[in-house]
């Protein structure tokens, strides 16, 4: 009986020495962004940028609704900390209404910490504090706790792409002459379309992002547009108002990058919104600049249903459907995936059937840090 009481005592003692969890935000618990940046340095798999305080104060301070603060979500356990999953606060737009909602990226637990529930407890405590939230590039390990959660998961963001020069497509993947051939003549049959383009500063398309009908998106405003695209740490965007020349709507808003690798160039359409009349002379737009900027392959990705018609209507291929083309999905260095896109998670406590309707959704390149560089990018550029 003794030997029952002093195993009782032992554990009372032994939990009182175990040091009590916290999950707080980063700026509730006063951490720099320097302490958040070395916990990444330290466990997470790979280097990222989120490793650099630089690109760290952009993501994370730099958005108009971060105020200057970090509200990734940390666990800490005595003076540790033991998870950090980073969190940039944007508005959710549903029609008239503006939602309270979360970008998240980039969840990691150390790895003597896995295991004790400490994921439940910071999904639990962003889904008090936003409406809405979105996750991507979700892990086989972390997606029983999104469903255990209530998140809706889409295994597969949609990813398209135009190929502007197939001898220069080859050097990142292999293309039968049979392939080629059909490519060539789905792409070829794309109604034609004149359009007008300007260049312009990304927040100057924030009147085409509002005209977005029928979308459910992260607020692109002026502020938002540009802290993503025109003050961007690393990347530099060109956006683009494009109208049709001769059926014009309200007009477009096109973002792309221009990237290269070992000398091949490619485009990115990072992001693509506006009036449904302007929207095929904006991807005949950038897949004119692909064969003019002497590039390989014009791609995008995004979840809008709408968008996906389109693109399909235009003889794009669908990296994730068609078989014929496998395109490389990461470049630095250059890596085939299968499938060559990623997966998002969506949460939300009100308008559950519009949020979930996930045709009308609106994730593309540009959100949740889906188009962040690589440590690779930043040696191969000098950064």
């Amino acid at each position: 009986m003794s030997r029952d009481k002093s195993s009782r005592s032992s554990g009372v003692a032994e939990s009182r020495r175990q040091p009590e969890l916290h999950v707080q935000s980063g700026a509730e618990a006063g951490l720099s962004n320097s302490d958040l940046c070395e916990f990444y340095k330290e466990h997470w798999a790979r280097p990222i940028a989120l490793e650099r305080v630089d690109f760290t104060d952009w993501q994370m301070n730099g958005a108009p609704c971060a105020g200057g603060a970090n509200h990734s979500v940390v666990a800490i356990e005595g003076d540790d900390i033991v998870a950090v999953m980073g969190c940039t606060p944007i508005p959710f737009r549903i029609g008239d209404d503006i939602l309270s909602a979360a970008a998240l990226t980039t969840w990691v637990v150390a790895p003597a910490s896995r295991g004790k529930g400490i994921g439940k407890s910071i999904l639990a405590y962003l889904q008090q504090r936003y409406d809405v939230l979105t996750g991507a590039g979700i892990t086989t390990a972390a997606l029983p706790l999104y469903l255990s959660a209530d998140f809706t998961f889409l295994a597969h963001i949609p990813r398209f792409f135009h190929i502007a020069d197939f001898g220069a497509a080859r050097d990142f993947t292999p293309i039968s002459e049979g392939a080629q051939r059909i490519t060539q003549a789905r792409q070829a049959g794309a109604p034609p379309v004149e359009w007008c383009a300007a260049r312009v500063p990304a927040a100057d398309l924030a009147p085409h992002a509002a005209v977005f009908d029928r979308h459910n998106l992260f607020l692109r405003d002026a502020p938002h547009l540009d802290w993503r695209y025109d003050r961007h740490p690393a990347f530099r965007y060109e956006a683009f108002s494009i109208s049709d020349r001769h059926a014009p709507g309200l007009g477009a808003g096109l973002v792309l990058r221009q990237d290269a690798v070992e000398g091949r160039t490619f485009l990115h359409i990072i992001d693509l919104f506006g009036d449904l009349a302007d929207l095929p002379a904006a991807l005949a737009f950038a897949e004119a600049e692909a064969v003019k900027r002497g590039a390989a392959f014009v791609d995008m990705s995004a979840t809008s249903g709408t968008l996906s018609a389109i693109l399909r209507a235009r003889g794009w291929s669908s990296s994730v459907d068609d078989p014929l083309i496998e395109l490389p999905s990461l470049f630095y260095p250059v890596e085939l995936r299968r499938p060559p896109t990623t997966s998002v998670v969506v949460w939300s406590r009100v308008r559950r059937m519009e949020v979930y309707d996930l045709s009308r959704l609106h994730v593309s390149r540009g959100d949740m840090d889906l188009d962040r560089p690589t440590m690779a990018w930043y040696d191969q550029n000098g950064e």
